[in-house]
């Protein structure tokens, strides 16, 4: 397979990562949802973390790509390619990384 394939294979092919990658998520918005107030940008933070955890299926394909792009995920995938040894930390450092894009995205094409 090439890295482009075995990337695609994770990005659609691997339900474990799927799962990892949809809880990572509503971990970032309740991180989000238990933050202070004073939070820069709290407000709209407050509106996508809300919103992702009534939407957690929708609200996390934004990060697919991403997650099927890292080269610590990839190289997991490479030693094991069940996907099972994808670290926890791994799938949330890379959503925790893209967040204020995805919810810079969400503000200025508010889902309908």
């Amino acid at each position: 397979m090439s890295a482009y394939t075995d990337s695609y294979r994770l990005r659609y092919q691997l339900p474990s990562v799927q799962q990892q990658t949809e809880v990572a998520v509503i971990h970032a918005a309740s991180d989000i949802q238990n933050e202070d107030a004073a939070t820069p940008d709290h407000a709209d933070r407050l509106a996508w973390a809300n919103w992702a955890n009534k939407n957690s299926s929708v609200a996390f394909e934004p990060f697919r790509w991403p997650v099927a792009m890292n080269p610590s995920i990839q190289a997991s995938v490479a030693a094991d390619p069940s996907g099972q040894s994808v670290a926890d930390n791994d799938v949330q450092f890379v959503v925790n990384s893209i967040l204020p894009q995805v919810i810079a995205d969400f503000v200025a094409n508010p889902p309908k």
